[in-house]
């Protein structure tokens, strides 16, 4: 059996979608897995050992790409996030089966074997979301557990994270990153907090502090920059994303907000430390990184969001203040000290 997994929308949402694809070909190594993702998030999938091929979609044009998924005669696709024109692609390819969540009206004429989640009732974590769209493939009765997201890199990433290691942090016996902005996927902590959480770091024997960004981030790291002890290396839009995992998975520690950052460093087997705000939309119950040292802190309020956040029209605006850069960097040693007691390096993949 041949079949198709969609996923193009954010790296995050990519990573959380990375589980189903592995526990698809734990429960059915005989079938040939492809995969469908944004043209950026290649570097995600293609060292993957449970994806045999993979194809790219923008968004935009899509009649080149309808005649080789066409080629393909694949017997099923699986939507793990709703696009209708990515629906609309999927049957005009000839793909008999169609799985997805049912969210939209389109939903319900464009898949044939389409599941009601109700996601935004935030009852399960998006990773739990997705494997149980991929468990319908196989039957109700076919059952596996369900891995963390697990980021495989290759041969040149792997030297790309040495030569950064050695070159830019000799000697140091911990490598961290802080990744201050969110890209507007969620709500922020203050750039000052994560400036101190870096330089407090950055000041500790053996420790190097990198603070990383997108071009999306750079308001927020040029806000960020001022207030930096000078030991404190800015490496931000230095790297292309397949670079950056490389360089990422040489390291040990990830400090950053809801953004697809902490989640590549926690299936890097990084200490990933994310925070959190309480909205339940936003909230780590959906959205937290998973990997053996990753956590999710939140602000100590009792937010009043029944789903998403409001923001400024909060009277509790912004709740992220009410973290601390003490409890972060408790977190970050909490975390530590537990890789140190499993015997952890860095990642196995890397």
């Amino acid at each position: 059996m041949k079949v198709l997994i969609a996923r193009c929308d954010r790296l995050g949402d990519l990573v959380l979608s990375l589980p189903a694809l592995a526990w698809l070909r734990r429960v059915r190594p005989d079938w040939e897995i492809h995969a469908l993702v944004a043209p950026g998030s290649v570097p995600l999938v293609e060292h993957d050992p449970a994806v045999d091929a993979f194809y790219t979609w923008d968004g935009l044009e899509w009649d080149p790409l309808r005649e080789r998924l066409a080629a393909e005669r694949y017997d099923a696709g699986v939507l793990l996030q709703y696009q209708t024109p990515l629906a609309k692609l999927l049957r005009a390819s000839g793909i008999k089966r169609r799985y997805g969540p049912l969210s939209k009206l389109s939903s319900w004429m464009l898949l044939n074997r389409g599941s009601i989640q109700r996601r935004s009732s935030v009852d399960r974590h998006e990773c739990d979301y997705n494997v149980d769209l991929v468990r319908r493939l196989t039957g109700r009765g076919v059952d596996a557990p369900v891995a963390h997201p697990v980021l495989h890199v290759g041969e040149v990433q792997r030297e790309i994270g040495r030569r950064f290691r050695q070159d830019e942090a000799p000697g140091a016996e911990v490598v961290a990153f802080v990744h201050p902005g969110s890209g507007g996927s969620a709500l922020d902590w203050s750039p000052a907090g994560y400036a101190a959480v870096a330089n407090r770091l950055a000041q500790r024997p053996g420790w190097r502090v990198f603070i990383t960004g997108s071009h999306l981030d750079r308001l927020t790291v040029d806000a960020l920059a001022p207030h930096l002890d000078p030991v404190v290396n800015v490496i931000a839009e230095r790297f292309p994303l397949r670079d950056f995992l490389g360089v990422l998975a040489a390291g040990d520690v990830m400090v950053a907000p809801s953004t697809g950052p902490i989640h590549l460093a926690a299936a890097l087997n990084l200490v990933a430390v994310g925070l959190f705000p309480p909205a339940p939309t936003m909230s780590p119950r959906r959205w937290g990184p998973l990997g053996p040292w990753a956590t999710a802190l939140l602000p100590p309020v009792d937010c009043p969001a029944r789903k998403h956040c409001v923001m400024d029209d909060c009277l509790l605006y912004n709740c992220l203040d009410g973290i601390v850069p003490a409890r972060v960097i408790e977190e970050v040693d909490a975390q530590i000290q537990r890789r140190r007691h499993a015997g952890a390096a860095t990642d196995p993949a890397f």
